[in-house]
């Protein structure tokens, strides 16, 4: 099992990596068959081409990006954060909030993720 502490780093990294808008950072948070539902009423993004895409259009959509943990946990090979992302777009100020859930493989990165949130 992965220690709790490498989870949660990579929970960390994940945040960070959206925060400075860093595709490649952001894409090496996943493993290499990873799923993410982001939002889960989205379809899932299977291949790490896709997620790359799905990140240039929100990328390409925001000026600026802050994003913040308010609080995560960890149970088992899961984790769960509540974020808040304030954003500008278009010269208007964007805020959003959610909870994504994260599975884990043995080496702490993202196997399956699950965004909840409004856009």
């Amino acid at each position: 099992m992965t220690n709790p502490n490498v989870m949660k780093k990579q929970v960390d990294e994940f945040w960070a990596s959206i925060a400075a808008k860093d595709i490649e950072r952001y894409l090496a948070c996943f493993a290499p068959s990873a799923v993410a539902h982001d939002p889960v009423i989205n379809p899932p993004l299977t291949t790490s081409a896709e997620r790359r895409k799905y990140m240039e259009g929100l990328f390409g959509s925001l000026e600026t990006i802050a994003a913040s943990i308010d609080f995560i946990t960890v149970c088992g090979m899961s984790t769960a954060a509540k974020w808040t992302v304030k954003a500008t777009s278009a010269g208007n100020d964007v805020l959003l909030e959610g909870i994504d859930t994260y599975r884990h493989g043995d080496d702490g990165r993202i196997e399956e993720m699950w965004g909840y949130f409004e856009g």
